[in-house]
């Protein structure tokens, strides 16, 4: 029998980065970390379910969670103004854990992180990592404990919706006592940027990992991104069929691709590399016969710069061949064949769910350069003129030196091309769309979006929408809109590769939010009796716009409270800054911080979705300002 090269274990996802405020050196949380005690996994009925289905090539199971900042965790005040949520999860005796969310929408200016007391850090997570059926994936956090971080830019707020809804659990399966992931393969396998892979830096840019996530567990497979013949940037993805198979009900909307996670040279790396993550997929179609499976990913950002692989389906065996893997999970490995690939004339039975492949319709690699494991299943195997002629379906290895393998078995492109009686069967429809009927098909580099969009929202910095507040867009091209009642915006059919600025402005009604109370806060501020508590606010004093604040701003103020003035001379009524603005001394945001009131994009390759910013009402020292005047 044959064995099939899938995997089980976790993964990673999109992120912003920077650092969690829970690992910040002087963050002081106004409670101590609650922690949710979540099920232990039964290993022991985990193993037994095994055994009895071997087809669940999973390496964790999952255990029920119900946590959110409803339910869970505590806040706290930050001085800088907004609020951060922290709470952590256990699940004892874990391996590793992946945590799956429900209803993962996150506000313009939020951000999210997962971090453990090792210090492994994901995120920051922002309305742009979110996709429309809301479903997260984050993983794997190593060991039994991880701590969740929400940041609030407008206080503590129960209206998030975001959910922990399951946590699946690593368990150890063959006693190597790590989840099965980074740094796990057989060392006898080859990092992809070794001399074996040197004239292979394009083709791996179209490979990635695939974390699955099904009812019963995730686990691991390979495969790549796929060239069309109207060479568009339709995010095709082949991969094999029995992926699907390796678990129950798979959740394409939670699988999540990993492209660049590898080495970057020949050595393996002393830490784990950051990949360029996409979340969410949609089945197109799939074959059992030939093991192949097309996915749609979700849209892959312009700034990932993956390649789109060329294949070839004239069927005729090329001089050698080449495959690039994720064994078991691990960084990318290459593997290499110098013979002739032979059409293996026998049928191949993989057992169970997985059925019986007929004869003559995979090719039989022996690789010189290289192994592949669990988790390698999916991925493309490579003629000599870098083109794809299928994808590893399985194999077997020496069973005293794994390294040595005994055969690998391909599901043939050109089988898969029309044997089908339907679209959701073949290849054809998907991959020539323009009806071309060639015999092969080059790759090509991710194409460049022809236009693109900006959008952001524009809120208070104390938390509220901003309705009907002018937002000018300047460079290369000119526009101006405004906010709608919920504070969004946006500017459509933008040339990709231009420089843009974002300005947002107001200058009306100059007296809204701004009393003689006002003028006590900043005098009781000034005498050092009542500081204010937040540099948003601080800023806000400075009437005169003179990047300080002195008794002139209360002339200012009192001259608008009056009507002397209607306008602040020197000052608009409201200013704007960058939602992610941070300040190096709250106390004192003039100094050491770049107060700019517009954000500029350059050379914008693709569309950007989080562009927001944080109004400050002139002389409203306590947040009274009506934010639609």
């Amino acid at each position: 029998m044959a064995y099939l090269l899938v995997s089980g274990t976790l993964c990673a996802q999109v992120s912003q980065g920077g650092m969690p405020l829970g690992l910040q050196p002087g963050f002081n949380p106004a409670a101590p970390l609650e922690t949710v005690q979540l099920p232990s996994l039964d290993i022991p009925s985990a193993l037994a379910d095994d055994a009895k289905n071997p087809e669940y090539a999973r390496f964790a199971a999952p255990v029920p969670a119900d946590v959110s900042v409803l339910n869970a965790g505590n806040w706290t005040s930050l001085p800088q103004g907004g609020s951060v949520w922290h709470c952590a999860v256990q699940s004892k005796f874990a391996l590793g854990m992946i945590l799956l969310f429900e209803d993962f929408q996150l506000p313009a200016g939020a951000r999210f992180f997962v971090y453990n007391a090792a210090g492994q850090t994901k995120g920051a997570y922002t309305s742009a990592s979110c996709i429309p059926s809301g479903k997260f994936t984050i993983g794997i956090m190593q060991g039994d404990e991880a701590i969740l971080e929400y940041y609030s830019p407008s206080g503590p707020v129960n209206d998030v919706t975001f959910r922990l809804s399951r946590v699946d659990v690593a368990y150890d399966k063959i006693d190597m006592n790590a989840p099965e992931d980074y740094g796990d393969s057989y060392p006898c396998n080859v990092n992809v940027n070794c001399p074996a892979g040197a004239n292979y830096q394009t083709d791996k840019k179209g490979v990635a990992r695939i974390l699955m996530i099904f009812s019963n567990g995730a686990g691991w497979c390979t495969g790549s991104m796929i060239a069309n013949t109207s060479m568009n940037a339709d995010p095709y993805f082949l991969s094999a069929n029995h992926c699907q198979l390796i678990g129950l009900q798979p959740s394409f909307d939670n699988w999540v691709f990993d492209f660049d996670y590898e080495a970057v040279g020949c050595n393996n790396p002393g830490s784990e590399p950051t990949p360029k993550s996409v979340l969410g997929c949609e089945r197109i179609s799939y074959r059992a016969e030939t093991d192949f499976m097309l996915l749609k990913l979700s849209p892959i950002p312009a700034g990932y710069g993956v390649y789109y692989n060329g294949w070839n389906r004239d069927g005729i065996a090329p001089p050698n061949t080449t495959f690039i893997h994720h064994p078991v999970g691990d960084i990318k490995k290459i593997s290499r064949d110098t013979q002739p690939p032979t059409i293996f004339p026998l049928t191949l039975n993989w057992g169970g769910v997985f059925g019986i492949s007929p004869a003559n319709t995979h090719w039989k690699v022996l690789p010189d350069i290289g192994i592949y494991q669990p988790g390698s299943s999916g991925c493309p195997l490579l003629d000599d003129n870098h083109r794809i002629i299928g994808q590893l379906h399985g194999g077997s290895t020496n069973n005293i030196d794994p390294c040595i393998i005994t055969g690998s078995y391909f599901g043939m492109f050109n089988l898969s091309w029309n044997a089908g009686a339907t679209p959701d069967a073949r290849l054809k429809d998907w991959l020539d769309p323009i009806n071309q009927n060639n015999l092969t098909q080059n790759g090509y580099w991710q194409p460049a979006p022809s236009s693109v969009s900006i959008s952001g929202n524009v809120q208070t910095h104390w938390g509220l929408a901003m309705t009907n507040v002018m937002v000018v867009l300047s460079g290369s091209a000119t526009d101006t809109t405004y906010t709608d009642v919920a504070g969004n915006y946006i500017f459509d059919g933008l040339a990709a590769g231009g420089d843009y600025t974002i300005t947002p402005l107001r200058n009306s009604n100059a007296q809204n939010g701004v009393t003689t109370f006002d003028l006590v806060l900043i005098s009781k501020h000034l005498l050092g009796l009542e500081p204010l508590d937040s540099p948003w606010k601080i800023i806000a004093c400075d009437a005169n716009k003179s990047n300080s604040v002195t008794t002139f701003d209360i002339v200012e103020a009192r001259k608008i409270i009056l009507g002397i003035n209607s306008n602040f001379p020197t000052n608009t009524s409201w200013r704007f800054f960058p939602a992610d603005l941070t300040f190096a001394d709250p106390n004192n945001p003039f100094s050491g911080t770049l107060l700019s009131e517009s954000l500029t994009l350059g050379n914008l390759a693709s569309t950007v979705n989080n562009i927001n910013f944080r109004g400050v009402k002139i002389s409203d020292t306590n947040n009274t300002a009506n934010p639609g005047q």
